[in-house]
């Protein structure tokens, strides 16, 4: 086939292929539009799926810390030494961030919150302090595993 054809009804017509202006400008409008919407949707699913896991690693610390009393005994004071004063590592303090010897929380959970305790040698509570501007909600959980949000849900 050439690119020129003729017909017996007319004269010779230049055949083309490929896409007209309009048909590229309504494709591109379409992506876009596509996109505004799922963006933001990505995003706040990230977000939800960062606080979900925050959630349940705070909870798997707080059953830790338990077992950990349980196994210390009654004459110890287990709670009273969880937060890193010194900055390396290990509890030896009541108040401030938990230090990473006292649980296992993630990487991922400590690079977006900051994971605070407050103890005393009858309880604890954990709280996790996001260092995101968008996400304003602390999260706290007790020592019986309470949970509640101190400044409303994000």
């Amino acid at each position: 086939m050439t690119d020129t054809q003729t017909s017996s009804a007319g004269p010779a017509r230049r055949v083309h292929d490929g896409f007209t202006l309009i048909e590229l400008m309504l494709v591109l409008a379409l992506i876009t539009l596509l996109m505004w919407i799922a963006v933001p949707r990505y995003g706040l699913q990230q977000a939800h799926g960062r606080n979900t896991a925050m959630r349940l690693e705070l909870s798997a610390c707080v059953q830790t810390l338990h077992g950990r009393a349980l196994t210390a005994g009654l004459d110890e004071d287990p709670w009273s030494s969880l937060a890193d004063s010194s900055g390396n590592g290990i509890g030896d303090a009541a108040e401030g961030p938990l230090a990473p010897a006292s649980c296992d929380i993630s990487a991922s959970t400590r690079g977006n919150y900051d994971i605070r305790v407050i103890g005393s040698d009858a309880a604890f509570e954990l709280q996790a302090h996001p260092l995101s501007p968008t996400e304003v909600a602390v999260f706290a959980v007790d020592h019986l595993g309470r949970q509640r949000w101190l400044d409303g849900p994000s």
